[in-house]
C-alpha cells in the first residue's frame, strides 16, 4: 500500500469513527435509569440538580429543593407520584419518562411525594 492510500484509510476511520462518536446521545432517556431507581429533576429537560429515588427507600417526602418543583423525570420502577392536600396521585410506570413534567399538567409543581408500587395501594 502506498503512502496516499494509507493516508485516505487513516482520514477515512478517523471520519468514520467521529461519525458514531457523534451519535451517541449524552440524553439521560437514551440510557434511562436503573430498575428500581426514579431520577427527578428541577429543571426541564434533565437540567439541574437530580435526585435518584430508590424503591427501597419506600415512601419519601420529596426534598426541600424538589417539593413542588419536580420538571422533569426518568423512571426505572413503577411508583406513584403524590399530592397530598387536595389529593392527587399519578400512577408512573417503569421506563416512563418527561422532559417538562411541570408544563404537562402541573403536577410537577404540586408534587409531595412518591411511593412505590402502585397508587390503588395507598391507605389513608
Amino acid at each position: 500500500m502506498n503512502i496516499r492510500n494509507s493516508l485516505i484509510l487513516i482520514i477515512s476511520t478517523i471520519l468514520i469513527l467521529s461519525m458514531i462518536n457523534g451519535s451517541i446521545s449524552t440524553d439521560p432517556t437514551c440510557v434511562g435509569a436503573p430498575d428500581g431507581q426514579v431520577y427527578l429533576f428541577s429543571s426541564w429537560d434533565f437540567q439541574g440538580e437530580r435526585y435518584v429515588y430508590n424503591i427501597s427507600q419506600g415512601y419519601l417526602s420529596l426534598p426541600n429543593g424538589f417539593h413542588d418543583n419536580v420538571q422533569s423525570f426518568i423512571s426505572g420502577a413503577d411508583v406513584c407520584f403524590v399530592k397530598w392536600y387536595p389529593r392527587e396521585q399519578y400512577q408512573i410506570t417503569s421506563g416512563q419518562s418527561h422532559r417538562n413534567y411541570a408544563a404537562l399538567t402541573n403536577f410537577g409543581q404540586r408534587m409531595d411525594a412518591i411511593i412505590p408500587g402502585n397508587c390503588s395501594n395507598i391507605s389513608c
